[in-house]
């Protein structure tokens, strides 16, 4: 089971259903996501919270870039915006028509697929294992996993029908990958003990793909942040600027 791919699966399918978070993914994908690209409350300041410093933004760049790798090179598909990446990488897509993809920047696709991309190239990044949480891409992959879970529980259980819908999106999927997500979909979670367990140094790769895995559209999922943020530790000042580079509304 790679842990990896299953996550750029959930990632992708995330920003193919809201042009918000397939800017996002673009970004990241391009090497510049940065919290504090001065969209935040102190423009031109760097975050009060040392745990959110570049250093830290580089490490979740990198799993990202891999995790949607692994999953197109299975043939998945790929969010227009994200699609930069690919097409700034070298490798030419033949069903990639950039007028489409430029009417579409920052809107969900409506009526057509995204373009499936079978060869992005292979990102370059440092070795899997010099992570400052002292874990490898595995394992970071399946923390960031039961996050995204947990965030997407957080309106409500996701019963059977809505785990087929979600799984039929992620394919292509080995039996082990959709056994394993039907798992994580199925089982309750303990938030505050996922939040003790969790290795200093994830704070922000957690919340980022927390917040990347839901619409926030509603007070549930608002009051589920909040109180993700708050047992994060995580300032509301820095919390607010996480937001504004997504795109989504600040919850303080």
């Amino acid at each position: 089971m790679d842990a990896v791919k299953v996550l750029g699966s959930l990632l992708s399918q995330r920003a193919a259903r809201t042009g918000g978070n397939g800017a996002v993914l673009g970004q990241i994908l391009n090497g510049i996501a940065d919290a504090n690209a001065g969209r935040g409350p102190n423009p031109g300041h760097r975050p009060i919270d040392p745990r959110f410093d570049q250093n830290h933004h580089s490490s979740f760049e990198h799993i990202v870039r891999d995790s949607v790798d692994r999953h197109h090179r299975s043939g998945g598909r790929l969010p227009a915006p994200a699609n930069q990446w690919v097409q700034q990488s070298g490798y030419v897509n033949p069903n990639f028509d950039p007028r489409i993809a430029q009417a579409n920047v920052g809107r969900p696709p409506v009526g057509l697929n995204p373009p499936v991309v079978r060869h992005a190239p292979r990102p370059q990044h440092q070795p899997h294992h010099d992570h400052h949480s002292g874990l490898g891409y595995g394992r970071r992959a399946e923390i960031m996993i039961e996050a995204m879970v947990m965030a997407a529980q957080s309106d409500g259980r996701i019963d059977a029908l809505e785990q087929d819908r979600i799984l039929d999106q992620l394919q292509p999927l080995d039996q082990d990958e959709v056994q394993y997500l039907r798992r994580e979909f199925g089982r309750r979670h303990d938030v505050h003990a996922f939040i003790h367990a969790l290795p200093q140094g994830m704070e922000y790769e957690v919340y980022q793909v927390s917040l990347m895995a839901i619409d926030l559209d509603n007070q549930l999922e608002a009051s589920y942040l909040r109180e993700f943020a708050k047992c994060l530790r995580i300032d509301p000042q820095v919390c607010n600027q996480i937001h504004q580079r997504c795109g989504a509304p600040c919850l303080f």
